[in-house]
């Protein structure tokens, strides 16, 4: 009996989760006006299909009056490296399938092959950032690294296959403080790399040596504007590829209220905050700009981001029930 009782909690638990996650998205999706166009039903089966809690990261990119919404990350707390690459794996397949895309996963399955036992990836987010046309919209794989000395293999070899050319400085800052190796598939056959390194903000510089190496790159390269929110968010990345002249800026927040008080933007900026400060279990949430388009009074292109926990509603309906029961 008591085995019969975990089998059903453990049945019910995996549903529960499921069902959270979907309707994450699909809140997302009605909030924009994303239709449910290809590649987003073999996604969410591919969502559906991950068991264990997952984070949901959805993100609106904004350019100027356009906005594009159809962007998310699902990232498997549950599953680490390699096992977290077999759902990527399969999504990939499937989409595959339809005969007017082409998916280049050259650059993804060498830099697998190097690394498919290290310890030093700790799992891969599976992802979609959907374009008005097919061609232009993409598959996002991001493994996210260990925190650590011992990266420079990985970064080292990401860089050869992006075939990419960075100072020796920036280079450095990457080993040191890497945190993400995406690699991004268009359905064109495209694709590319991008390596994010990482720092706490400024207020956490005191607990450890993690992001010394990008803290120091940007109070030396970059605006006022950019160390000014160095300082005030809560953890900060930067990523760079061969394609980017310059890198975007992604400024994380754990308080969704906090972001208003260091950006102003457009009224799409002000609708997608709106209605993202009013959902539930956001766990942190953030923007991502360049260089120069933080000099402006008032963002035009950016992108808004934040990130949800499957398994926090949950948690709150049971503090409540505690807290009903004391």
């Amino acid at each position: 009996m008591i085995n019969m009782n975990m089998t059903i909690n453990s049945v019910f638990s995996h549903d529960y989760l499921r069902e959270q996650r979907l309707r994450f998205m699909r809140t997302h999706r009605d909030a924009f006006d994303v239709e449910p166009s290809f590649p987003i039903p073999l996604f969410e089966e591919a969502v559906l299909a991950i068991e264990g809690p997952c984070g949901v990261e959805p993100t609106c990119n904004v350019e100027g009056d356009l906005l594009f919404a159809g962007d998310f990350q699902v990232s498997n707390y549950g599953h680490t490296w390699p096992r977290s690459l077999i759902d990527a794996s399969n999504f990939l397949d499937k989409v595959e399938r339809r005969i007017d895309v082409k998916i280049n996963r050259d650059l993804l399955d060498r830099f697998s092959v190097l690394y498919i036992g290290s310890s030093k990836i700790e799992n891969n987010t599976i992802g979609i950032d959907l374009r008005p046309t097919l061609q232009d919209s993409a598959i996002k794989i991001y493994m996210h690294i260990n925190h650590g000395e011992g990266n420079e293999d990985l970064v080292l070899s990401a860089i050869a296959l992006d075939g990419a050319k960075y100072s020796a400085e920036l280079t450095e800052v990457l080993i040191k403080d890497v945190v993400v190796i995406g690699f991004n598939l268009f359905l064109d056959g495209r694709s590319n790399i991008e390596i994010l390194a990482g720092s706490p903000g400024e207020k956490y510089q005191l607990q450890g040596n993690f992001g010394r190496y990008l803290d120091a790159y940007i109070r030396k390269n970059f605006s006022r504007k950019v160390n000014y929110m160095f300082n005030v968010s809560d953890f900060i990345t930067a990523s760079f590829s061969r394609q980017k002249i310059d890198p975007a800026f992604h400024f994380h927040f754990f308080d969704i209220k906090d972001i208003p008080k260091y950006f102003a933007f457009n009224s799409l900026g002000d609708k997608i905050y709106d209605f993202c400060q009013s959902q539930d279990c956001v766990t942190y949430a953030g923007v991502t700009a360049k260089e120069r388009d933080l000099e402006n009074s008032r963002l035009e292109n950016y992108s808004f981001f934040y990130n949800q926990s499957d398994t926090c509603q949950r948690d709150i309906e049971r503090g409540q029930l505690a807290k009903f029961a004391s």
